[in-house]
């Protein structure tokens, strides 16, 4: 089968998000422990450390995506890329707590600059005769193996060479992968964004929301992204621990973690099968569906091996396809204009939020037992599925008329 030529930044796009995740994400769980020994540090200060790298980067975010929508993506993700490269390779240089908190600064900061949404916004500028929500959908069809092969990888190369020697191969491998296939990937013209996207196919004229129901939508879907994003950390954390606790073994725990790192790549896959007849509301929607069914399912068959393995495939679908939903949901509701700054202060909100997620759980696994921490999970999920229903459909006879420009100018730029 012939792949178009149009695909082609999408894919590139797509195993640099492999590379991004699993060198500035994954590896941390492998290696931060080690470091933390060597270094003297306890696990709670190492990863308290790295928290607030994150929460540092998503105070960059804003700025990554404003300078993406005023000087285009190439410059942005190259010189993020090459920064990000070199903090990975800063990381072997690390020999107490002050030059680890600035190099973990500096890497996060950096990733804000190549992660999804910036790949996001960048392919969303380029004249391509693919859809911007389709070129999105195959991005994100890559990032669900990075942990698959980062974790194993990891591990192997600090068996081999330890931590530090680890974070030198990781700069060079990105380095040396992520800056042709960015440069081969983003060195097209880009499109108008005052114009209406010209591609073919899979075109879809879906109308923008304006005035008051275009501020509604926004909060509501921030609202919702938050509620359905602040399970993510606590899963990670707390899964294998959580699920030993329902009577299952530590081996079994991780057998079906490892299951939602694969499925993600399947639920993303389904969706770009059936994504030119579906609209992004609906996206969302099925995400938000998968994610309750697999929380549904740990409740009522958790004790069970059949019951921990479809839940964690079901939620493992699910957060796959929230995270296509997340830049196409914006980009159908709000438009491409201003994109980039607009996925930067969601993201933004979001991680000021989140960085709490993975305390928050650990303390109701403490005090009341696993089977409540899920309970409580579940329960976000449905507070994330009630706000969505609160978000405007454009598509409505109400929101179809052509937007005023005037009250198209009711948020600030970029939100």
């Amino acid at each position: 089968m012939r792949i178009s030529r149009d695909y082609l930044p999408a894919i590139g796009l797509g195993i640099t998000q492999i590379m991004g995740y699993g060198c500035l994400m994954y590896a941390y769980a492998v290696l931060l422990p080690h470091m933390a020994t060597d270094l003297g540090l306890s696990l709670s200060e190492i990863f308290g450390i790295l928290s607030l790298g994150l929460f540092f980067g998503g105070l960059i975010s804003p700025l990554a995506g404003r300078l993406v929508d005023r000087h285009g993506g190439y410059w942005v993700m190259m010189l993020g890329a090459v920064v990000a490269g070199l903090a990975l390779m800063a990381m072997s240089l690390v020999a107490n707590t002050p030059g680890l908190f600035s190099a973990i600064l500096l890497a996060e900061a950096a990733s804000m600059f190549v992660l999804y949404n910036i790949a996001f916004a960048s392919v969303t500028q380029l004249d391509l005769a693919v859809a911007p929500q389709r070129s999105i959908s195959v991005i994100t069809l890559f990032g669900g193996v990075a942990s698959t092969i980062f974790w194993p990888l990891t591990l192997t190369l600090f068996n081999t060479v330890g931590w530090k020697m680890t974070w030198v191969y990781l700069g060079l491998a990105y380095l040396a992968i992520c800056l042709p296939l960015l440069h081969l990937s983003l060195a097209h013209p880009m499109r108008d964004l005052e114009q209406p996207h010209a591609a073919q196919s899979d075109a879809t004229d879906w109308p923008e929301l304006s005035g008051t129901e275009r501020k509604r939508g926004m909060l509501w879907m921030i609202i919702s992204f938050v509620f359905s994003g602040y399970l993510m950390g606590a899963v990670m954390t707390l899964w294998v621990t959580n699920v030993q606790d329902l009577g299952h073994s530590a081996a079994m725990a991780a057998l079906a973690g490892a299951l939602i790192g694969p499925f993600k790549t399947v639920g993303r896959f389904f969706e770009m099968l059936v994504s030119r007849n579906l609209y992004p509301l609906a996206t969302y929607a099925l995400a938000l569906g998968l994610m309750m069914a697999g929380f549904l399912t740990l409740l009522l068959l958790g004790v069970t091996l059949a019951g921990v393995l479809i839940a964690a495939a079901l939620y493992g679908m699910g957060d796959g396809i929230k995270t296509i939903a997340r830049g196409t949901l914006p980009l159908a509701l709000f438009g491409a204009k201003g994109y980039g700054a607009r996925l930067g202060w969601i993201s933004f909100v979001q991680m000021s939020v989140n960085a709490s997620g993975p305390f928050a759980f650990a303390w109701v696994t403490q005090t009341y037992g696993s089977w409540w921490s899920f309970a409580t999970m579940t329960a976000i999920l449905a507070c994330a599925l009630a706000s969505y229903t609160l978000i405007p459909d454009p598509r409505s006879s109400t929101h179809a008329l052509s937007p005023d420009p005037a009250q198209d100018r009711s948020l600030p730029e970029g939100q």
